[in-house]
């Protein structure tokens, strides 16, 4: 798991005046955890649009809350975590596709929400433990485009040892990543190196490199723990070696080992590469990933259980639902699954989505946040913005543990999306990973 910084806190009441206090111990925050003072003034936007709005909005309920702030220190990055009392809170104007008009005073009163949204990187909102939610702002540090370096050659190793690799090797291995593979074969992060190695430094992920005593890289694999119960695996990444699928079975058996002494419950691959040994792994299915030129090519996605599956209760839409027996059933995974849809109980006007984008890979994935009665217009605007900017390859994923995602799953079939794989124990629950393909198989 990743190795945040010791957190600092300030708690205040939820009034208009405490706004500046809000702001000083977000920029101090942010400034002592790393960020330079642009990205900390940024920060420090984000927070005081945000808080501004909720006590608005508590104002005109008559209410007296609190908020929590939290401030985490990720060494690429500092997060920022609202702790919300349970409120009902629009926050549409957080979504990427969000319709603004200066003539709608709904608009207008949401305005400072825009600025925040688009001031941060990426935010999440959660349940939290206290039963309201958690709102996280999250604002990177500001790398510069990689060093013009020559790309460091690799040579055949007759001996080589697989170790956590060091700082340098980690910037070393991008580099030989970014030669040796295309695009999509990798996350975005690796398009910097000195990012990728912040993010190793403060836990974020792990490189397992292969290297012999003079520390000459012969291949790699990327471990990122993205739960207590999941770890996500890239690679193996082989360079130039005659011996690649000794070396890649290296790689993946010391994985292994680094995981099984957490309490990982499940070894997902999502960037494989052709050179990773599937006995060691179960199969969770393909996506299809669509290149520059149009064509489609498998995007092959492989799992392995690490501890005894406990079971689990699932939400499904019925529509849903055969598609779930069908790969429980192929995981061996024991599931109850409950069917569960929208009957006309009371829903929030105004849904929320997160978006991760990578447009060096091309491809966009949504997350919804909150649910709402506009969820097919607000899927339908994220689509067309997505595709107005060339992204190609859109994703979604519903997780599985959460009964009000089961509303969503008419609406994304609506649109085109269609259920392609499971991942086990990603979120709550399951996630389903749906990819928008326009009614085509």
């Amino acid at each position: 798991m990743t190795q945040e910084s010791q957190p600092l806190f300030l708690r205040l009441p939820l009034r208009p005046r405490f706004s500046s206090m809000a702001t000083s111990f977000t920029e101090s925050a942010a400034l002592a955890l790393g960020l330079e003072p642009p990205e900390a003034l940024k920060l420090t936007l984000a927070a005081e649009e945000v808080f501004c709005y909720l006590a608005e909005a508590v104002q005109q309920d008559g209410d007296e809350q609190q908020v929590a702030l939290q401030a985490v220190g990720r060494g690429y990055c500092v997060e920022l975590r609202f702790g919300l009392p349970a409120m009902e809170i629009d926050l549409r104007l957080f979504n990427l596709a969000a319709p603004f008009s200066p003539d709608d005073e709904s608009s207008l009163n949401q305005l400072g929400l825009l600025l925040a949204s688009r001031s941060v990187d990426r935010f999440f909102l959660d349940e939290s433990s206290e039963g309201g939610m958690e709102l996280k702002l999250i604002k990177e540090k500001a790398y510069p485009s990689p060093a013009a370096l020559e790309t460091p050659s690799a040579r055949p190793l007759t001996q080589y040892k697989v170790a956590l690799a060091e700082p340098a090797q980690i910037k070393e291995t991008a580099r030989l990543i970014r030669a040796y593979y295309p695009p999509e074969l990798f996350p975005e992060t690796y398009m910097l190196p000195a990012k990728l190695a912040d993010m190793a430094a403060g836990g974020e992920v792990r490189c397992l490199a292969a290297a012999d005593k003079a520390l000459n890289l012969g291949g790699a694999f990327f471990l990122r723990q993205t739960s207590r119960s999941t770890v996500l695996a890239y690679g193996p990444y082989i360079f130039g070696q005659p011996e690649a699928a000794a070396m890649a079975q290296a790689l993946v058996e010391a994985a292994l080992n680094q995981v099984a002494k957490t309490q990982a419950v499940a070894f997902v691959c999502r960037y494989p590469t052709p050179e990773l040994p599937p006995e060691y792994f179960e199969p969770l299915g393909d996506l299809a990933f669509i290149q520059p030129d149009g064509q489609r090519r498998p995007w092959p996605h492989y799992f392995r259980q690490l501890k005894e599956d406990p079971g689990a209760v699932v939400w499904s839409h019925p529509r849903l639902s055969d598609f779930l027996r069908g790969k429980y059933t192929d995981l061996a995974l024991a599931r109850d699954i409950h069917a569960t849809q929208d009957e006309g109980e009371g829903r929030p006007r105004h849904s929320l989505l997160g978006t991760h984008l990578e447009r060096a890979q091309g491809h966009a994935t949504l997350r919804p946040m909150l649910d709402g009665r506009d969820v097919r217009e607000n899927l339908a605007r994220h689509l067309e913005v997505l595709r107005g900017e060339g992204i190609a390859n859109i994703f979604c994923n519903l997780d599985v543990g959460l009964a009000w995602h089961s509303n969503w799953m008419p609406p994304l079939m609506e649109e085109g999306f269609q259920p392609r794989l499971i991942v086990p124990f990603a979120g709550k629950g399951d996630l389903v990973l749906f990819q928008c393909l326009d009614g085509q198989a």
